[in-house]
């Protein structure tokens, strides 16, 4: 089964701020998976983006959507979850 992290535990696991992960999923700079309203990363994807030196090839950093959400819906996400640190 796929292991899937939260934003906080994936800055815990690239022991990196939380305001970075955030600011890169607003940017489509790191893959990640948008559940209903959160954002879910991917414990192989990460990784194979890390292998890969942190680069977004082609289609590889897509907001993956499994609810039809817009991308306003990201975004509104995103900076609720900005504005609530």
């Amino acid at each position: 089964m796929e292991i899937y992290l939260t934003i906080e535990e994936l800055a815990g696991y690239l022991k990196l701020a939380e305001q970075t992960i955030r600011r890169w999923v607003l940017n489509s700079e790191i893959p990640f998976h948008k559940i209903k309203k959160v954002i879910r990363f991917r414990v192989s994807e990460i990784e194979r983006w890390v292998d890969g030196g942190g680069i977004c090839k082609t289609n590889t950093c897509n907001v993956f959507n499994h609810d039809d959400v817009s991308d306003n819906g990201l975004y509104d996400e995103a900076s609720r979850e900005f504005d609530s640190d």
